[in-house]
Order: C-alpha cells, then structure tokens, then sequence
C-alpha cells in the first residue's frame, strides 16, 4: 500500500477526534519535516478540551502543507561514526520558535544528509526573551536532541545563526535579559559540559556561523532524494527476512441500533503483533486511519528497519 498517496488523498477532519487520529498517523514523519511542529500548530490548537473544534483558514493550509510537506519528505540518513564523520547542528531561533537539524557528512560525500529535524513553539515566558536568549534556546535544546542520536562522545559542530558559545563561557547571564537565573543556570551547564568533554585540541563542541540549508532538496542530489514511504512489493514477494516486518491492516464501520462502531485492526502473520481499537461515532475512514496509526506505533516502538504495511482499504 502506498500510505503517501493514502495520506495526500485524505479529506479534511470534521471533528476534534477525527483531527487526532490524522495527527497520529503523520507525526510518524516528525523527525523527517523541517518545522513540523510549527506548521501543525493550527491542528492542535482544534483538538484541545477547552477549545471547540473550528477547521478556518489556518487548519486548512496547515493540513494541506503538512500532507504536502509528507509527498517530499526526505529520508534520514544512518548514524555513523568515526574521527572523519563531521555531525553538524544547525540552530535557529524563528518568530513562533526554535527549529534545529542534525545533519552527518562523510569522507567523500558531495553532501551531507539530515539526521532529522526538530521544531517546537515558545512556551510561556520564553515569547518574550531578547534574540540573544531565543538562539540560546534552540542551541540548548539542539544539542539536547543531537546527544540523543550520536551520543556525547561524537563531536558536534554548532552552526547556530547567532553566537552563543561566548555567552556560555562566561557563565553568566547578560545584564540585560528575561530568562531566570535557574533557565541560564541549565543553558550554561549542558553546553559548556557538552563542549568541555574530550581533550582541549579537541573540543566536543565547535561553533561556526554559516548558512542554512534551506530549501526543498535539503542540500541533496536528485538520486538521493527519496521519500520516507515507498510502495510495497506484493506479501508473497517479500524475503523470509522481510516479512516479519509485515503488518496487515483493517478499518471497519456497522450501524449498531441508532449508532455508528467503527473497529480498526493490525495483524502480522509471522509473529505475535497484533493491535486493535474500536468506538463510537465515526465512519469507516477513521477506522482505517487509525489503523495505520497502530501500524506505525507498533514498527516504531519495535524500532523495526522497515515496516511494510498492507490494506485492503
């Protein structure tokens, strides 16, 4: 099944429940979309208790720019290591919130590829902090994320838009700022703790002030470009090593008295996975969605190298 094509062709959300299982199913592709908690902002915004579900303008053009956004998705490079890797973390600090990359370039390669993409919004206070303490951030939480994917050993270059390091070496706040004590407190202690581990020639930290890789192709040549999702070859084509990453998937709906139940399985045929979720009030569409989404988890949660997914839908 082709789940990108599945994902473009969706309609709309009508409902705050309906608007939830579509975020469950695309944030599978978080990691492989610059800014994607920033473009789906509008989609959460709907589906929180307090707010009654309203899909204006803003939803609209979220919705059609992160289905899009999926059709180009790029993958993410293998993690790899030695003294000749160079991992680069380019950080910023935009107008709704910090947005970092990770990217990894090897001996011999023309260009680099991403090892994923992070983005969240300022949260409370943090709207209000000067642009110095907004670059701070995205560098913090950047090299946060990147020790997560290469560990602390690995050397990071730091590509932030705006000087930070000095700051953090002279571990103290500026005489002008709206961050606590305790916040530049945090900050100092994991950069200048990240940059001090290894020798001092050679630093786990560099900074350099360069560019953004901005743009669609990511800095990537067309025979690199790929998308995350591919259509899969039919179950019996699939090796005796393939198939046990094969997932089966069902969205059902029945009238059931004056009400609708919709039910949506997974199943694999080569070993004990299996998942199911069923409720109240939505059509067959949902329930094949949802489906997808238990799919994901599961091959997620597994950490599994490539799922392969099918559906008679």
């Amino acid at each position: 099944m082709d789940i990108i094509n599945k994902i473009a062709a969706m309609s709309p959300p009508t409902n705050k429940k309906e608007t939830q299982a579509f975020l469950g199913v695309v944030g599978f592709w978080r990691m492989h979309i610059p800014n994607y908690s920033l473009i789906v902002s509008p989609l959460y915004h709907v589906t929180r208790k307090k707010n009654d579900f309203k899909w204006g303008p803003e939803q609209r053009q979220a919705f059609e720019q992160i289905k899009q956004e999926i059709v180009h998705a790029v993958a993410l490079g293998p993690v790899r290591a030695g003294p000749d890797v160079k991992n680069v973390l380019y950080t910023a600090a935009g107008e709704n919130g910090p947005t970092w990359s990770l990217w990894q370039k090897a001996p011999g390669e023309t260009r680099g590829r991403p090892l994923g993409f992070w983005s969240r919004g300022y949260r409370g206070s943090e709207a209000r902090y000067t642009p110095t303490e907004k670059e701070i951030l995205a560098a913090y939480e950047g090299v946060q994320a990147a020790s997560e994917v290469i560990g602390t050993e690995a050397q990071l270059i730091l590509a932030p838009r705006l000087p930070v390091l000095g700051w953090m070496v002279k571990e103290r706040a500026p005489s002008t700022h709206h961050a606590t004590d305790a916040t530049w407190n945090k900050w100092v202690a994991l950069i200048t703790q990240r940059a001090r581990i290894g020798s001092p020639n050679h630093p786990r930290i560099l900074e350099v002030i360069t560019d953004w890789p901005e743009g669609k192709d990511f800095g990537m040549s067309p025979e690199e470009e790929v998308t995350r999702a591919e259509e899969a070859p039919p179950y019996n084509k699939l090796t005796e090593d393939e198939k046990p990453y094969a997932l089966f998937t069902d969205g059902s709906c029945r009238i059931v008295g004056k009400h609708r139940r919709w039910k949506a399985a997974v199943w694999s045929p080569t070993r004990r996975v299996a998942g199911a979720a069923e409720g109240e009030g939505e059509l067959g569409q949902f329930a094949e969605v949802k489906a997808i989404q238990l799919a994901l988890d599961i091959a997620e949660r597994e950490k599994w190298p490539t799922p392969y997914l099918y559906t008679d839908s």
